[in-house]
């Protein structure tokens, strides 16, 4: 069994779900369809994109590295190695850290693994005050009474999420290109 702590756990989250008392069954079929739904899709997304982060990254990092090695290499004729792979290495090495640097800065994937890492932790724990009657919902006697509340709660953070997604997964203008189109005179600067 692993010790490594799980932020979003499925079962656990359909027992307390479950455990609800709820007078309306479509209460329920919400919570799971919409709010439940949300927190494996956030979770998920943010996995994927931690991965797509790191496995760029590294390959930036360490093919970073390796080149000047490989060049280095190459230069030393004495080890008595053919120095042809040295420079096919550094050549494809180089290729690999442009392709990783270039999809790292075109798919955003760590703006975008903060952003679905903390809607889903933000959904997550909408519910978890909903499921205690705490914050929002410490007025009400009852998670039925607060259900309404909790489905405009979930909507907004829906929306809300959606926005910040079109914002981390636009490109951002490259700074160098508007200076350069403002000195050719393209328009003006600042």
């Amino acid at each position: 069994m692993s010790d490594k702590p799980i932020l979003v756990d499925l079962k656990k989250l359909r027992e307390i779900i479950s455990g609800l008392e709820l007078k309306d069954a479509k209460t329920k079929e919400y919570i799971e369809a919409r709010w439940l739904n949300y927190v494996r899709w956030w979770d998920s997304r943010a996995r994927l994109a931690k991965w797509c982060y790191f496995t760029l990254r590294g390959a930036v990092m360490i093919g970073g590295a390796a080149i000047p090695a490989l060049v280095g290499l190459q230069q030393m004729t004495g080890l008595g190695i053919n120095s042809r792979w040295f420079a096919v290495a550094s050549i494809v090495v180089s290729f690999v850290v442009a392709v990783s640097a270039g999809l790292d800065a075109l798919f955003n994937c760590g703006e975008i693994w903060r952003e679905k890492r903390a809607a889903a932790e933000l959904i997550k724990s909408e519910g978890f005050s909903f499921f205690q009657l705490s914050g929002d919902y410490a007025q009400f006697e009852t998670q039925q009474e607060a259900s309404k509340e909790f489905a405009k709660n979930v909507e907004n953070l829906i929306r809300n999420e959606i926005k910040d997604y079109i914002l981390a997964a636009t490109p951002k203008p490259e700074k160098n290109k508007d200076s350069a189109s403002a000195i050719a005179g393209n328009r003006p600067l600042g």
